[in-house]
């Protein structure tokens, strides 16, 4: 990336994956009313969070979910179904949207991101198109973007200690083949960080990892930043009219 100086950083996470949600797509809108790209990093609560164009009966195990307490939440950006728990690190990046800027180009910079903390950590990885970073042939970590005239926006989740018997339990449905005219997810085996390193991982150290090779990464210096009075005020207003509706979680459809 050409983009330069400094960028804010968010270390912003809230009790529910609803208002989380909410939080990711008022960043994205808001980003002309900011001064600089931004990066958070965050954690959900025990949930699972379909793409934009996914049907949730498709993909997801509802009854498990319901009956386990795992929120059921829908994202603005595409792509297919993740699983989050406290053991999940995710990433989201905002910038401006640079001329020429596609799709996978931003997957492929952004999740260099990814790979530099890996090969920091010692572990052998790479990136596997569209979106993913796989180690020894399991997925890790998962990406998804948008473009919009005036943002570029990314995130991702890291599989560092994720309870994966229940994320294979909650996401079943989405191995099994079906008739559908909604995105389906590419289904792919997984594998947390803590058992590619073969000890326990404290979250917290990678996350500061992963911020310092974000600041590696781009080569610039990041700031500590908090949200404006905008972005704020955005982010209420998608999670009490969006993000919180059963219509848009389980519909997709926005009254």
């Amino acid at each position: 990336m050409t983009l330069s100086g400094h960028w804010r950083l968010l270390d912003l996470s809230y009790p529910s994956a609803y208002q989380n949600l909410a939080l990711e797509e008022a960043l994205a809108r808001s980003n002309g009313s900011v001064s600089m790209p931004t990066i958070r990093t965050w954690i959900n609560p025990l949930a699972v969070v379909v793409g934009r164009f996914q049907e949730v009966s498709a993909e997801v195990d509802v009854d498990l979910c319901q009956q386990n307490s795992i929120e059921i939440g829908r994202r603005f950006t595409g792509g297919g179904t993740v699983f989050h728990d406290k053991g999940n690190l995710n990433l989201t990046i905002v910038t401006p949207r640079q001329e020429g800027m596609s799709l996978s180009r931003l997957n492929e910079i952004n999740c260099t991101v990814i790979l530099n903390l890996l090969d920091q950590l010692g572990v052998e990885s790479k990136f596997v198109s569209p979106n993913s970073i796989e180690i020894s042939g399991r997925k890790v970590s998962g990406a998804a973007a948008a473009l919009g005239r005036n943002f570029a926006f990314w995130h991702a989740s890291i599989l560092v200690s994720t309870n994966t018997d229940l994320l294979n339990q909650a996401l079943l449905p989405g191995k099994v083949p079906k008739q559908t005219k909604f995105i389906r997810s590419r289904w792919r085996p997984v594998v947390t960080l803590e058992k590619a390193l073969g000890e326990r991982v404290e979250l917290e150290d990678v996350k500061h990892q992963l911020v310092r090779s974000c600041a590696r990464s781009y080569e610039v210096g990041l700031e500590v930043g908090k949200l404006s009075i905008e972005e704020e005020r955005l982010m209420e207003s998608l999670h009490a009219r969006k993000y919180r509706t059963s219509e848009w979680n389980f519909q997709g459809v926005c009254g």
